[in-house]
């Protein structure tokens, strides 16, 4: 069992060759692109999704991994969730290879694997650099192509940070390094998410209104995960075309100013927040501003980041 720590940058494509120049300034091992195709399993009655739980095959170079990953958390962006790999001689599914002690009491995985279909794939072209950035070993991978469930297609764009040796610390500042030119914003939800959800259908989304009040009786690492989670929330709505979210975005903006208000500095403020947040805000204003080039821009990136290390390091 490990623990997968990432942060998932969603990537323009013009954005590609900028961050890859990027990367050849740090120490770093290069590995060549490979096909890496991925099928993910679930029943009828989503029972593994009820579990919080995702299961998988992924074939590379006429190798074969089955991995589960089991009920996690995200801080801020950072994803962090148990996961167990096996290797296979075929592409079939062999629960009863991975630890009982991950199953709820009672399940009966034999019954569970024979009710299981395939769902949906991801299909990508993975290319990795593992660099060595302050004090830690990060793998950075670029993966490009495309998500296919229920006769639908989603593309796939995107740089994932994942943490081999080292601190968490490091994987942000690194994503600030990378963060410098636009066309890079935080995402949220894994390929595997994103899978459910074309296969499934999605709903209409109804967001829950954002309280301009803060419970400061709350520990504020609590006030600012949530903060973050409903900025990424009002965010990823208001790119899929939900007008309204940019009001939404205006109010988490407003809670993080006003956390600022009640911290000094020795909560480990970040001083740079400000400018940071009065920049976004403005742009935020103009009647010009989209979504897409308010979300992809450097400064807009900067400051979600800034708010997650400070989160972290509260954390630590």
């Amino acid at each position: 069992m490990s623990v997968e720590i990432e942060l998932k940058l969603i990537a323009r494509p013009l954005a590609i060759p900028v961050v890859r120049q990027q990367l050849l300034l740090f120490p770093h091992r290069y590995f060549a692109p490979q096909k890496l195709t991925n099928i993910y399993f679930e029943t009828a009655d989503n029972q593994l999704r009820g579990l919080d739980m995702g299961l998988r095959i992924r074939g590379f170079d006429d190798q074969y991994e089955m991995t589960i990953k089991t009920a996690g958390e995200v801080i801020g962006g950072l994803h962090q969730r148990p996961e167990y790999n096996l290797s296979l001689l075929k592409p079939e599914l062999a629960l009863t290879l991975f630890p009982p002690h991950i199953w709820p009491e009672n399940c009966d995985v034999e019954a569970l694997q024979s009710r299981l279909n395939a769902l949906f794939s991801t299909d990508f072209i993975r290319e990795k650099w593992v660099v060595t950035y302050g004090q830690s070993e990060i793998e950075v991978v670029l993966d490009q192509g495309e998500i296919i469930g229920a006769g639908r297609k989603e593309p796939i764009c995107e740089f994932e940070l994942e943490l081999k040796q080292g601190t968490v610390v490091d994987v942000l500042a690194l994503a600030a390094e990378l963060a410098k030119s636009d066309g890079l914003r935080q995402g949220n939800k894994s390929k595997a998410a994103r899978g459910y959800q074309l296969a499934q259908g999605k709903p209409k989304t109804i967001l829950p209104q954002v309280s301009v009040e803060i419970d400061m009786q709350q520990s504020l690492p609590s006030v600012l995960s949530s903060i973050l989670a409903h900025w990424q929330e009002q965010e990823e709505s208001w790119l899929t075309g939900l007008s309204e979210s940019r009001d939404g975005l205006k109010q988490v903006l407003t809670l993080v100013q006003r956390v600022l208000e009640y911290c000094n500095e020795s909560a480990g403020r970040p001083e740079q927040l400000d400018d940071q947040l009065a920049a976004i805000n403005q742009k935020l204003s103009a009647a010009e501003t989209t979504a897409e080039t308010l979300c992809y821009s450097s400064g807009y990136l900067q400051c979600k980041l800034a708010l997650t290390m400070w989160l972290v390091n509260l954390s630590a």
